[in-house]
């Protein structure tokens, strides 16, 4: 595929720490923007996409629309707007706000566990909305993003129905002395009884609390994990994993397209970040040194070009950029998508 065919419903981002993904899918969003309505998730923990396009971290899980620059003389047509993953406010949206437990709001915190989750609830959100042309996601660095391709399969495990049937069994009481009896008429007592001693009471309360409220939402979580069919779609989803020339990061791409390729066929594309490809063209080293390290560069560019053919994906090359600001070498990466 052409970057010039069909657009996609859901563009992923992912890579490994330090390879410039954010910034990239920042600069592609920004491009899209031009001409469409497009939402930019990031799952990211770290909150780099505040600092590429100065978006305010308190505005966590609210929509932040973004000034989009004219392509020209014509103002843009699209729009664009920003999502800072809050996993909190992912689970109030789902399950409402009156359903206060310590359990839940503990899992939910940034670094809690529930980022893929949550990220998963958010993407089947704003994609039933159809507000927008394309939804941008910008995944965790490196291999955590199989964590979110795998979270469909966690949230299926999880409301497994014969683990469901242990709870409807147990009855609809939401923790206290009620419940925990009857778990321990179930033939798990010594594991329970074990757990209050070193835990207390209470936390066996707010854990049977949480299963409770969880189940109780089961039909919200499951159809969430339907959007798994678009993420794996041909005709829905498009996937960009973002890469360098260092040798590391080429073998790391390697391994995570070998993962991207478990879980769908269809348009994939190695996204080369600071690429010479360009300038080793036409450039005449004179000293040994220079020599060396044109030498060096094109090795790397010939194995990371190896990496997208032994894959079958189409590789797309961005220029190396000088600017220190985050801002600059956003606008810079925007002008390299124009010419793709």
């Amino acid at each position: 595929m052409t970057m010039k065919e069909k657009l996609k419903k859901v563009e992923i981002f992912c890579g490994t720490g330090g390879v410039g993904k954010t910034t990239i899918s920042a600069s592609r969003a920004l491009h899209l923007a031009k001409n469409h309505k497009v939402l930019l998730i990031t799952i990211d923990p770290s909150k780099r996409l505040k600092q590429v396009l100065g978006i305010n971290e308190d505005s966590s899980g609210e929509l932040n629309k973004l000034s989009v620059e004219s392509a020209g003389d014509n103002s843009p047509s699209g729009s664009l707007e920003c999502l800072l993953l809050s996993p909190k406010k992912s689970f109030e949206r789902l399950i409402g706000t009156e359903n206060k437990n310590d359990i839940i709001d503990t899992l939910s915190k940034p670094y809690g566990g529930m980022n893929e989750i949550a990220a998963i609830i958010e993407l089947h959100h704003w994609y039933t909305l159809n507000q927008h042309d394309v939804i941008i996601l910008d995944t965790p660095p490196g291999h955590h993003f199989i964590d979110f391709l795998e979270a469909t399969k966690k949230i299926n495990a999880f409301f497994d129905k014969t683990f469901a049937d242990i709870f409807i069994h147990l009855g609809k009481e939401e923790g206290g002395k009620g419940f925990i009896s009857k778990l321990i008429n179930t033939g798990i007592d010594k594991l329970l009884n074990l757990l209050e001693k070193v835990t207390g009471e209470s936390f066996v309360g707010e854990f049977t609390n949480a299963v409770h409220i969880l189940y109780r939402n089961r039909e919200k979580f499951v159809e969430a994990i339907n959007i798994d069919k678009i993420l794996l779609s041909d005709d829905q989803s498009s996937w960009y994993l973002v890469s360098s020339l260092d040798q590391l990061k080429s073998k790391d791409a390697e391994k995570m397209l070998s993962s991207i390729n478990k879980f769908r066929e269809g348009d994939s594309f190695l996204v080369v970040n600071k690429s010479w490809y360009k300038h080793l063209k036409d450039w005449s080293p004179e000293t040994t040194i220079q020599k060396s390290l044109k030498e060096k560069l094109t090795n790397a560019e010939k194995e990371i070009l190896a990496i997208s053919n032994d894959n079958n994906v189409s590789m797309i090359r961005f220029p190396e950029v000088f600017s220190e600001s985050p801002t600059e070498q956003v606008n810079e990466l925007v002008q390299s998508w124009q010419t793709i």
